[in-house]
């Protein structure tokens, strides 16, 4: 899946954006009675000066001069106080939608197919989450809400400019060519630095996830000047993208300033010519038309600027709105009922893969009885991981079909598949809360004695009543909170979260490869009579080949195939692939990841 941002179409931008300020018509609607009030009020100053000069300062009466210093101070307070109201009201807005926007961005991606997640970096995802949400409170904070104010006070100007003078409105009009101009070559410039930027700090986000994650190995290789290196390459592309808007964004102001000044010139000229030569031009209109005229000119120019803010954030909109718009995963279907007849696992001729074109299991076919124990064994890439991702109902298969229990696990509801399928991952990953929220993840339904009894049988009970505060112990999230876990601790949680349901299928995939030798025997052997007992199936991707000799049978898998199946003692005897590893191993051999070994 590519996620290059690429181009929209701005109709569909901008019905997007529609919808998530529709539930806030109101707070809006209010925000322009505010805006309307404030641009009103602020042509008294200038009309107050008109009569100044006119009235007081031509004929040289200072009668009722504090009168109207007084309406010019009220006036001028009034258009401060609409302003903070009209500012505050639409932060309190903006922040009400984009906390929604938030929720649904975050709601939307754990529906998205793991393959999103497999082709995406996920710095990537996290500036969506973030960087880019930020872009809109800048469009709606200051772009929408900047253009519409100014689009406001730039119509009451207009209409109180062509009311004092059409002629000198007519001249006042000549800066509107050219500042279009202007204003269409910077926006379609920084619009496209913008974009660049935005993939720039995507790919920098992706580079810090990776970094700090792997650490531990860029230190135990000696790579970090490498990295650093690899960092300012990324930090140099984001830079010239950054670079080029800024150069843009602050051309773009001066340029405005001297359109402005030679406008004003302009102005003046015909303005004292007209005063001069018997217009009905009073010096009063002339003074009142200047200080309108700045009015006019300003939202102009800000429309300008706040234009090319919109721009830049569109960027980040686009890059949101492309996410949202990814179709999530297919509706869950009426799976039925558990078929007690055929509890278990069938897998029947399973092609699959997660590129197309590249498969990593071709044609694979096995069955796990109810009650039975079955070790999955092969090289690294085999397609072991593979097989428990599409028993968790994580993926379809491309070719073929799965049953866990005798129902499809992409059929089933989350909390079904849950009721259903437990599942290790190879990788642990432990959540902020305490012992037990990361045991139930948060789920009220859970029962003490189910969490209790899940953590005596994956040998985890021991460890938690010695905690502080036993299951209510806080576990270390990186804030600097909470007890430190070992690895081996935070594998043993890891296989008691998938017992607490009771599930009818157990699916580990190298579950065991942080415990010590002793205390894997000691969950094997609970964990066998448990399932023997209950009726659990029970499939494992094994990493040490003496704990996979305990399974009721072994598959041995190469290159995306089974290539022997039996039970540990028919492998054995046999003298196949599973003995020549076995032999490896009892030799000390890596032969996971060494394929000379075996030819």
């Amino acid at each position: 899946m590519n996620t290059t941002t690429v181009s929209r179409p701005a109709n569909i931008t901008r019905q997007n954006l529609f919808a998530i300020l529709a539930p806030h018509r109101l707070a809006i609607l209010w925000i322009g009675v505010v805006i309307l009030c404030g641009a009103s009020l602020e042509l008294v100053p200038p009309l107050i000066m008109k009569q100044v000069v006119d009235d007081h300062l031509a004929v040289g009466h200072a009668n009722g001069l504090w009168s109207l210093a007084f309406l010019y101070l009220a006036a001028v307070a009034g258009v401060q106080s609409l302003g903070f109201l009209s500012n505050y009201l639409t932060a309190w807005t903006a922040q009400a939608a984009l906390m929604e926007l938030r929720v649904r961005l975050y709601r939307h991606l754990q529906r998205l197919p793991l393959r999103y997640y497999d082709q995406t970096p996920l710095g990537d995802i996290i500036s969506r989450c973030t960087a880019d949400v930020d872009t809109l409170d800048t469009l709606f904070s200051s772009g929408v809400a900047g253009l519409v104010t100014d689009l406001v006070r730039l119509l009451t100007v207009s209409v109180a400019m062509l009311f004092l003078s059409p002629l000198l409105f007519l001249i006042s009009l000549c800066v509107v060519p050219p500042l279009w101009w202007l204003t269409e070559n910077f926006r379609k410039r920084i619009r496209a630095a913008e974009r660049r930027n935005r993939q720039a700090v995507g790919m920098m986000n992706t580079h810090l996830q990776e970094t700090f994650g792997g650490l531990e190995v860029i230190r135990a290789f000696d790579r970090g000047a490498a990295f650093i290196a690899r960092f300012r390459r990324v930090l140099k592309t984001s830079l010239e993208a950054y670079n080029e808007a800024a150069q843009y964004s602050s051309l773009y102001s001066p340029t405005m300033q001297m359109l402005m000044a030679a406008a004003m010139a302009l102005l003046l000229w015909s303005g004292a010519r007209g005063t001069l030569s018997g217009w009905a031009l009073s010096l009063g209109t002339l003074t009142a038309f200047v200080l309108l005229f700045k009015r006019f000119f300003d939202p102009i120019t800000a429309l300008g600027e706040e234009w090319q803010t919109v721009q830049g954030a569109l960027s980040g909109a686009e890059r949101i709105f492309q996410v949202l718009e990814m179709p999530i995963e297919s509706a869950v279907q009426e799976a039925g009922r558990v078929n007690e007849a055929q509890d278990g696992i069938h897998v029947e001729r399973v092609t699959f893969g997660y590129f197309p074109g590249q498969p990593v299991l071709r044609d694979v076919s096995f069955h796990v009885r109810a009650g039975e124990h079955v070790a999955l064994v092969g090289r690294t890439g085999a397609g072991k991981s593979s097989l428990v991702h599409l028993l968790g109902g994580l993926y379809a298969p491309w070719e073929g079909a799965l049953q866990v229990a005798g129902l499809d696990p992409r059929q089933l509801s989350e909390s079904e598949r849950r009721r259903l399928v437990g599942v290790v991952p190879q990788a642990v990953q432990l959540f902020s809360g305490t012992v037990r929220d990361n045991l139930t993840l948060g789920d009220a339904d859970a029962l003490a004695a189910s969490v209790v009894n899940a953590a005596e049988m994956a040998g985890a009970d021991g460890f938690i009543r010695s905690l502080p505060q036993g299951y209510e112990t806080l576990i270390n999230s990186g804030a600097g909170e909470g007890v430190q876990l070992s690895s081996g601790q935070r594998q043993l949680l890891s296989l008691a979260r998938a017992l607490v349901w009771n599930p009818h299928i157990l699916l580990f995939d190298e579950a065991t490869s942080s415990i010590d030798s002793a205390s894997e025997e000691t969950f094997r052997q609970a964990l066998g009579k448990e399932a023997a007992q209950s009726r659990r199936a029970i499939l494992t991707v094994a990493h040490r080949l003496s704990t996979a000799v305990t399974a009721d049978r072994i598959i041995v898998m190469e290159h995306g195939r089974i290539l022997e199946m039996g039970t540990p003692e028919e492998l054995i005897r046999k003298g196949g692939r599973f003995a020549a590893l076995l032999e490896l191993e009892s030799a000390g051999w890596d032969w996971r990841n060494n394929p000379s070994y075996i030819k």
